[in-house]
């Protein structure tokens, strides 16, 4: 089981085989006109997608499909799109680490849409074209940047572009992470220390960086969310190095809630049970632990990227007012349990 890192594979300046990731890239967002005419429809998505402005570049690479990306019918646009009331009416959002519509980082941005906020979305330069912009466009948000979370200048670009197009930033959604597939099988203490650094780097320094930047953006009452898993806490075969790395991005989150809690900006953590995420299949292992995860945890069923996004919006909203530097688990209440075992 993993926290199905959200969603972004990448290995800078080389083309890495899959690991575990959160980074989908886990872009960028302009004020929407006429959403209702917004296209819905496979082709006139990628139409628009053309249309869209483009992307710098990124050195973080992964491999993907040339399939076309699929917009699932429940995440679909609503049809009363141009009048949208929620919980998060007149917030705009900025989501790091969509890969397709399976990513977690999806299933929040849809949720917050949902909710009343205007979203916009940065992920790696090679998935923007054939699979964020479609879906982007789907929520009729044309803001969509590419970024290499490893350099510190494409990140402040991302944000400097933001608050140029877009103004204030109310929430920023952190779902990055990768590792190395080998260091993702077998022993950890096989772990490498290339692959050591380049997990930190792209999975916990980039929450750090992208706080940095987003803070001058941000005013009281905003919110700053990343995505961690229960390998941080206790081990989990083959989740090695990536469980290290959520254990310090779990310490960075209490200490950035420090950081910018007197600012009025609230740093929180989701810890997912496991989810069926491009990143999350490059686990070794992960098709059993997810088999038989809805046998033990209390709740007896799976975890979906719509229960995780229920989680986000409540912490991006003023519901959460007072809550920072805190992990919520999102598990079904595998977390509490000292010895999962099955009904017989």
């Amino acid at each position: 089981m993993m926290q199905a890192v959200g969603a972004v594979e990448a290995r800078p300046q080389i083309r890495p085989r899959p690991g575990a990731s959160d980074y989908g890239g886990p872009t960028d967002l302009m004020k929407l006109k006429n959403r209702s005419a917004a296209p819905t429809t496979p082709a006139a998505l990628e139409a628009a997608a053309e249309a869209a402005q483009g992307t710098v570049a990124s050195a973080v690479e992964v491999a993907t499909t040339a399939a076309r990306p699929r917009v699932s019918h429940r995440l679909a646009r609503p049809a009363d799109d141009c009048v949208r009331d929620g919980l998060l009416k007149g917030k705009k959002a900025l989501v790091f680490g969509v890969a397709n519509d399976h990513s977690i980082a999806w299933g929040i941005a849809k949720a917050l849409y949902d909710q009343g906020a205007e979203v916009g979305f940065s992920s790696m330069a090679s998935l923007i074209k054939r699979r964020v912009r479609p879906l982007a466009a789907s929520l009729g948000s044309t803001f969509v940047e590419g970024c290499d979370v490893r350099d510190d200048d494409e990140i402040r670009k991302v944000f400097e572009r933001w608050h140029a197009r877009e103004g204030d930033l109310d929430i920023l959604v952190h779902a990055v992470a990768y590792a190395e597939k080998e260091d993702l099988a077998g022993n950890f203490s096989a772990t490498s220390r290339d692959g050591f650094h380049t997990a930190f780097d792209i999975s916990v320094y980039s929450l750090i960086a992208m706080a940095r930047e987003a803070r001058g953006y941000m005013k009281p009452g905003s919110s700053i969310m990343t995505m961690t898993y229960y390998g941080a806490e206790k081990v989990v075969p083959h989740y090695n190095i990536m469980g290290v790395a959520k254990a310090a991005l779990e310490a960075s989150t209490r200490y950035l809630a420090a950081d910018l809690g007197p600012s009025g900006i609230r740093v929180n953590a989701i810890s997912a049970g496991p989810v069926r995420t491009l990143s999350a299949h490059g686990i070794a292992g992960f098709r059993t632990m997810y088999g038989g995860f809805k046998d033990v945890t209390p709740l007896r069923s799976n975890i979906t990227i719509e229960d995780v996004a229920g989680t986000a919006v409540y912490l991006a909203s003023p519901l959460s007012g007072q809550t920072t530097g805190e992990v919520i688990y999102v598990d079904g209440g595998f977390n509490i349990l000292g010895l999962p075992v099955a009904d017989e």
